[in-house]
């Protein structure tokens, strides 16, 4: 054996011995990453889901006050928008649709119609286990009749 395979020999020992103080650190590091990348994680499938269903709601009380537009009376539009409500398909964690105001106003030619949809997130965290969000929107009346 020369004098420089001696010297690499020592050197690989060392560098193995140093390295093996860093596996710990890196398992270390790496598990307190994970207590924070993890929730931080579960938190973005909750926004993901919950931007989900807010768009649903938005598109479902633009067709509600849609079908609403085209009635000639208050009690007609509170009907029609129920039904469009009642016939929809709900996104997968929705709880409860339902209609929370129909505001008919033939004096401005318009109507109103808000929604309210009761969400259950995937992935529950303390305090949010449950959400409620409101949509609305107006239309145009399309049925007034012309004055005489």
């Amino acid at each position: 054996m020369t004098f420089s395979a001696k010297r690499q020999s020592n050197a690989q020992r060392r560098s193995q011995q140093s390295g093996r103080g860093n596996g710990g650190a890196s398992l270390a590091e790496a598990l307190a990453g994970f207590v924070i990348l993890i929730p931080l994680a579960l938190a973005a499938v909750d926004v993901v889901a919950f931007m989900s269903a807010v768009d649903s709601n938005e598109h479902l009380a633009e067709a509600a006050a849609r079908g609403a537009a085209k009635c000639g009376s208050q009690d007609k539009a509170q009907t029609v928008a129920e039904d469009v409500v009642k016939n929809c398909t709900p996104v997968w964690m929705v709880q409860n649709i339902m209609v929370d105001d129909v505001d008919f106003n033939p004096g401005k030619g318009l109507v109103s119609v808000a929604t309210l949809m009761q969400l259950k997130l995937p992935i529950p965290l303390p305090g949010y286990s449950e959400v409620k969000c409101r949509a609305s929107s107006v239309e145009p009346i399309v049925s007034t009749p012309a004055p005489n």
